[in-house]
């Protein structure tokens, strides 16, 4: 192929990509405030709305989980970067803990009866910057900033009954930016917490419901993330290198989304492995075009 071509081809395949990934964000960026919630579940007036009055932040989250009150919040009360962690995706905060060295999360995988009764104020979520400032069993949990930090922000699991054995879990923030802090910066930072508050809902979800993740899930996403997001480059890389039309170029966009529904959906994984193997599929087709095109060149030549 002519190396103009392959530049144009390359200028074409970037911007897609971007395109694809801006529209990405996007649409994730205007999910993130109330993923999973009702209209109805955002309008509650919940514990703890009244320390924060106008947030520049507000977040409303909500996951069903098919357990009854008392299933749920033993598992609630316990979380904390010192006792039972957050359920969540555990390399990546601990990735967080080695710049500070004070801290380091495992996630529980039992009901510890010695963290049921924190002490209000006292207690920490985040080390001392974020502690428990109220809760009532088998109802919420309340958590507040301390002076240590910045901003006034309030972090609440509620627990909503819905019939005997199902719930509502709503996970809500309220947050006050610092003046000084510029607003797009914070808004995604915390757009890209929200991968790990996903992580912890579905935590306690699989907790509550008496499902203990195997310690081998945790590595097995990664893996499978870092699979996809290598064959997308692969198919970048065939895109621009071989004039097979444009199969190669689909077969990376696929990737690029399915990036982003491993990353913020984060569905079972059974659901992930069949999304890689949607990718090497593609990538399969790929290989077999470029064979298949070599052997008609060949053909002619001889």
């Amino acid at each position: 192929m002519k190396i103009e071509r392959r530049w144009s081809r390359l200028g074409a395949g970037i911007l897609v990509t971007v395109i694809v990934a801006i529209v990405g964000f996007s649409w994730v960026s205007a999910l993130i405030p109330t993923w999973g919630s009702t209209p109805q579940e955002v309008a509650l007036e919940l514990p703890g709305d009244h320390l924060v009055t106008a947030p520049d932040i507000l977040w409303n989250h909500a996951i069903t989980i098919r357990a009854p009150a008392k299933a749920i919040y033993p598992w609630l009360i316990q979380m904390g970067d010192s006792r039972a962690a957050f359920y969540s995706i555990t390399f990546i905060e601990n990735l967080f803990c080695m710049t500070s060295g004070e801290c380091r999360y495992v996630n529980a995988d039992r009901i510890h009866e010695e963290w049921q009764n924190p002490v209000k104020g006292r207690q920490g979520i985040i080390m001392d910057y974020l502690v428990i400032y109220d809760y009532q069993p088998d109802q919420y949990v309340l958590a507040t900033a301390t002076d240590k930090m910045p901003m006034k922000w309030t972090w609440l699991w509620f627990i909503q009954p819905v019939e005997e054995q199902t719930s509502r879990l709503i996970v809500r923030h309220r947050i006050d930016i610092p003046e000084d802090f510029p607003r797009w910066a914070f808004t995604l930072i915390m757009n890209m917490g929200y991968v790990m508050e996903r992580a912890m809902m579905l935590g306690i979800r699989d907790r509550s419901e008496g499902y203990l993740p195997s310690s081998l899930e945790e590595p097995l996403g990664a893996v499978i993330w870092l699979l996809v997001f290598a064959l997308g480059i692969v198919a970048a890389v065939s895109f621009v290198r071989y004039p097979s039309g444009y199969h190669a170029l689909g077969v990376g966009l696929e990737a690029v989304i399915i990036l982003f529904i491993l990353t913020f959906i984060q569905p079972p994984m059974w659901a992930r492995w069949l999304l890689l193997l949607m990718v090497v599929s593609g990538i399969a087709v790929v290989f077999w075009r470029k064979s298949g095109r070599r052997l008609i060149l060949t053909n002619r030549s001889t």
